[in-house]
């Protein structure tokens, strides 16, 4: 099967194309399911780059006529890439209970330590890498996510890997196994390049020294495009991806639940 659950549209400000867009470039390269996965917005909260709380009807009315346009020659599904935060806990229930939301993937761009948001991008010790996989871990629990979004994300920040790395990799690690939940190889960060530093060359996400572990544990994996441009939704570094996967001896699936 050919898969993306990672797929973002224009209402997020960051990204290019409408849901129809994409589907029809999912048709032309072939998938058998497209997951429609835009940025969830929050009541009363504005993280900024991402659609407003007033448009979330809009992107699901979007979706919901996609489906109903060109469900007989693709699956699309209709999700949100979300967040982790213990206030919120209801409305992704609500999200998934009432308003019919097929899948959440739990993308934690950034997380509540102590009554403030620290930023996932902006992590200058690598303690704070712990809060961060604990944090993700609290969320993996929730029941509500179908898959983890980008899960060494953090690699962004470039900090070396030490005892606090190899432990928010375990904590991460062990928690998606006990939950059942894949982790994602993202091509976003094959889109941003190499770094080279005491570990020699490689990327900041994937990040070889978390996916040892992944593999180790045998948790399932999936790969993704997180695309934010319908160009990109099955381009090069989605394969270079499903090569990194496979020298890895990762456990890829090509389905979630």
């Amino acid at each position: 099967m050919l898969t993306n659950y990672h797929t973002h549209c224009d209402l997020c400000k960051h990204a290019e194309g409408s849901v129809e867009v994409y589907v029809q470039q999912a048709i032309i390269d072939g998938f058998d399911v497209l997951g429609m996965s835009d940025h969830l917005p929050y009541p009363n909260f504005d993280y900024g780059f991402r659609m407003e709380f007033a448009e979330l009807w809009d992107y699901i009315t979007d979706v919901r006529d996609a489906q109903k346009k060109y469900g007989d020659r693709l699956k699309i599904l209709l999700g949100f890439e979300s967040e982790y935060m213990r206030e919120y806990r209801r409305y992704y229930e609500k999200l998934l209970d009432e308003y019919g939301i097929e899948y959440l993937i739990l993308g934690q761009h950034f997380y509540d330590i102590s009554g403030h948001w620290q930023s996932a991008f902006d992590i200058n010790d690598t303690a704070e890498c712990v809060n961060y996989a604990r944090s993700v871990s609290e969320g993996l629990d929730t029941g509500c996510y179908s898959l983890l979004a980008h899960p060494d994300i953090v690699g962004v920040n470039r900090l070396p890997w030490d005892k606090n790395m190899d432990k928010m990799t375990d904590i991460i690690v062990e928690s998606a196994v006990k939950n059942d939940i894949p982790l994602e190889i993202n091509a976003n960060g094959v889109r941003r390049g190499f770094i080279t530093d005491e570990l020699g060359t490689h990327y900041m996400y994937p990040h070889f020294k978390f996916w040892e572990k992944v593999a180790e544990a045998k948790a399932k994996v999936v790969i993704s495009s997180d695309c934010h441009n319908p160009a990109l939704l099955n381009d090069s570094d989605v394969q270079k991806c499903r090569d990194i996967a496979k020298n890895w001896g990762l456990h890829v699936i090509d389905a979630i639940d």
